[in-house]
């Protein structure tokens, strides 16, 4: 709780000291601050288009509306939302895990909470959801959560509310029905039936030069994207990495043969659409697929039309930052 503010009594001011010197001297201070804050003003309506002048952040949109997150929460979704792919898990499932994760935690890995609660789902060790360090790994806690799910007799004919109180056993039983329409948005988007829904402002993280090991296909930035994303949706579920660059800078990868059609579009914009999530903390400077393209440097703009082959493929490319 906010602590109350203590009162504090200064001396009074001499107001007649000085011959009314502080006065002049407050009066051209304030001219001043005024003249800053006009050009200050001039400069976002003439410049405000420019990245520097963009809060950071995403905002994903499907068909049932548009919600905004912040990098954190977007990164965390897209795993919460990997990890249900990887299970098989029905959409509806993690529907329910994201509208948890964002009840308990606001979607944010969190190491306190509640008793001794910590994570996205703040699950507790000592009721035997693991480890304090397992629990704030947000692909094992959300393992534990979509396990604990599908345990829950007739779970799918539940309410969202009934099915996430059905597994954390809350003292505000009906607090995650406010996040329905929000978990139906995030997870068409990171399920990649919304196709190009995310769009992210980064922060503008800086990453070092990278050169690929001798006998390697990619840099350590461009392999730890491939390593991320089989142990989030599960190796089964990503298909073949092909066409490295030169540098090992840049691959493509695919939905795995056995996804076909529809199926296998959706699983490759999920993978897009993760991938852009992850691009603040992974240094992902692209992404192109199905005619569209995601830039680091412009993510404002969200996904926009390119005819590239790169674009126009088979599979997702991704596109490591360079490093400055």
């Amino acid at each position: 709780m906010p602590r109350t503010a203590e009162n504090h009594h200064a001396a009074p001011v001499d107001t007649n000291r000085g011959g009314g010197g502080w006065l002049k001297i407050l009066i051209a201070v304030l001219v001043v601050a005024g003249l800053v804050a006009g050009a200050a003003i001039w400069a976002l309506n003439k410049l405000g288009h420019l990245s520097i002048f963009q809060s950071s952040g995403c905002t994903a949109t499907s068909s049932a509306g548009s919600m905004s997150l912040d990098l954190e929460q977007a990164r965390n979704a897209a795993t919460i939302s990997a990890v249900g792919l990887s299970l098989n898990v029905p959409t509806f499932g993690i529907q329910v895990a994201l509208a948890t994760a964002r009840q308990e935690s606001k979607l944010h890995d969190i190491g306190y909470g509640d008793r001794d609660s910590v994570g996205l789902f703040q699950q507790r060790p000592s009721q035997g959801w693991g480890t304090q360090e397992q629990i704030m790994d947000p692909v094992y806690a959300s393992t534990k959560f979509y396990q604990a799910l599908l345990n829950v007799p007739g779970w799918q004919k539940m309410s969202l509310t009934q099915a996430a109180q059905a597994v954390q056993h809350s003292g505000l039983p009906d607090a995650y029905a406010q996040y329905g329409q929000f978990a139906t948005v995030i997870a068409a988007v990171f399920t990649g039936g919304a196709g190009p829904g995310l769009g992210c402002t980064l922060d503008g993280p800086t990453f070092s030069p990278q050169a690929k090991a001798a006998g390697k296909l990619l840099t350590a930035r461009g392999q730890a994207v491939i390593d991320d994303l089989r142990a989030q949706f599960g190796t089964a579920n990503v298909g073949k990495v092909t066409g490295f660059g030169a540098d090992g800078g840049s691959f493509d990868v695919a939905a795995p043969a056995s996804a076909a059609g529809g199926d296998a579009a959706a699983r490759n914009w999920a993978f897009a659409n993760w991938a852009a999530a992850q691009a603040e903390t992974l240094g992902v400077g692209k992404v192109s697929y199905g005619g569209k393209t995601w830039n680091a440097s412009d993510g404002a703009s969200g996904w926009t039309s390119d005819s590239s082959a790169a674009a126009t493929g088979s599979s997702v490319h991704i596109v490591m930052v360079t490093g400055s």
